[in-house]
């Protein structure tokens, strides 16, 4: 049975359910695709229902294809998304060319957008469509202020869309009403609150972690820099003429705004540094590298080897010919966070297991000695903490290389040790 002419591809009916077949962008064969509703758990026994949702299903086949042979058509959602991601693509790079993080926030962003109204026409998308959105996002379980966020983005999208001209100016402007979910008015869950991680579980998570990855967290800790700043260090990148040394990086978050980051090394910093900065390695290689600290902990692992040579495995033999991962030269945030997860997983199975050796049955006693879960950014918040402490805020704002003492105060705690010795003197 062909459907109409308005949607693409073909529709028949097998017992109750409407199926449709149709050929997606880059595909040479037509694909049956079971129609379901948003949110019904089978197939639809109405054709018209069918319909609609086999135009969302193309639509947003359009949208992930993103034919480079065919401009998008930005008579449908999907198209100006498509449109708009072409563009963020070419406008989101760094100063290697390379995508940055924020290409993956617009493609989060711009998801519900697309599972809703894929195939409605944008001049027909107004304040009530865009607040559905948004609810989906809250339904969805995400925190206040990544729904705020990725609802500017979609903002962004159509004011973008505007100054191309691609839909009316009216649009946009009837969006920019919709203000964004307020704290304890929306019943919105709020996100977790950053806080500074107690340097005794990072001294005890560094005994289980490689020594590449153990080095970041110690500069990290004593530099207060951000999780990427760490890992794009290289040799070119720091002066280390005068008693501090400077690290300048070549991207940071702040850089698309002209500012210049100058990250100031201390004697601790510079210790963890200095056995990477006197390796034989080209000025403008990174100097923490995945592939370098998988070669160590194999290394290592060989060393410590109890079966003969002669007997096993041989070194090298049981590897895979074609890995479907293999270290490369530069950490990225998200594997820097998992080196430490894993960690923090390994320190304490050994906490538990020395425990079971030991028959402690006590949970609080269990409980009390397991690292408990942080993140590198923690670090960040650890450093300005310390620092503010025992510098002052102006201090604080320096080390992080903000420009505003409010940011600051938000990554440095206030020392209630210190709140309550003063409220102990002197209330």
């Amino acid at each position: 049975m062909t459907g109409r002419a308005d949607v693409p591809g073909s529709i028949y009916r097998n017992g109750k359910r409407w199926w449709w077949s149709v050929r997606l962008p880059g595909e040479t064969t037509r694909r049956a695709i079971p129609l379901r509703p948003p949110g019904a758990r089978y197939a639809t026994a109405d054709r018209r229902v069918a319909e609609q949702v086999a135009r969302d299903l193309y639509a947003r086949a359009v949208f992930r294809a993103q034919a480079a042979d065919a401009p998008p058509d930005a008579g449908t959602i999907a198209g100006l998304a498509a449109a708009y991601m072409a563009h963020a693509e070419a406008y989101y790079t760094g100063p290697d060319g390379k995508p940055t993080q924020e290409i993956t926030r617009v493609r989060l962003s711009l998801g519900p957008l697309l599972d809703l109204y894929a195939a409605t026409d944008p001049a027909d998308f107004g304040p009530l469509a865009f607040q559905t959105v948004r609810q989906s996002m809250v339904a969805a379980g995400l925190a206040r202020k990544t729904v705020n966020q990725r609802a500017a983005t979609i903002k962004r999208m159509f004011r973008w869309a505007t100054a191309q001209e691609l839909v009316p100016g009216n649009v946009y402007h009837s969006l920019q009403a919709v203000d964004g979910l307020k704290r304890g008015r929306s019943g919105v869950r709020e996100g977790r609150t950053v806080t500074p991680v107690d340097e005794a579980w990072v001294r005890l998570t560094q005994a289980a972690l490689p020594a590449t990855v153990a080095a970041m967290v110690e500069v990290q800790l004593w530099t207060g820099m951000r999780s990427t700043e760490v890992c794009t260090m290289r040799p070119c990148d720091i002066d280390r003429r005068g008693k501090v040394w400077t690290y300048t990086p070549v991207t940071h978050k702040t850089a698309h705004h002209g500012h210049r980051r100058v990250v100031p090394l201390g004697p601790k910093a510079q210790a963890a540094l200095r056995p990477f900065l006197e390796a034989a390695r080209k000025t403008d290689a990174y100097l923490f590298s995945p592939a370098e600290s998988e070669a160590d902990r194999r290394a290592r692992r060989h060393a410590a080897r109890r079966t003969p040579l002669s007997q096993g495995n041989r070194p090298g033999t049981h590897r895979r010919a074609d890995p479907r991962v293999t270290p490369g030269d530069l950490y990225d945030r998200t594997a820097y966070r998992r080196a430490i997860e894993r960690a923090i997983g390994k320190a304490n199975r050994r906490t538990r297991a020395d425990f079971k050796r030991r028959r402690v049955t006590d949970p609080d006693a269990i409980h009390a000695a397991l690292i408990p879960h942080w993140t590198p950014h923690q670090l960040r918040h650890t450093a300005a903490t310390r620092i503010r402490r025992e510098m002052g805020l102006d201090a604080a704002r320096a080390l992080l290389g903000h420009r505003s003492l409010a940011v600051t105060d938000t990554y440095a705690e206030l020392d209630q040790a210190l709140a309550a010795e003063a409220a102990g003197r002197f209330g």
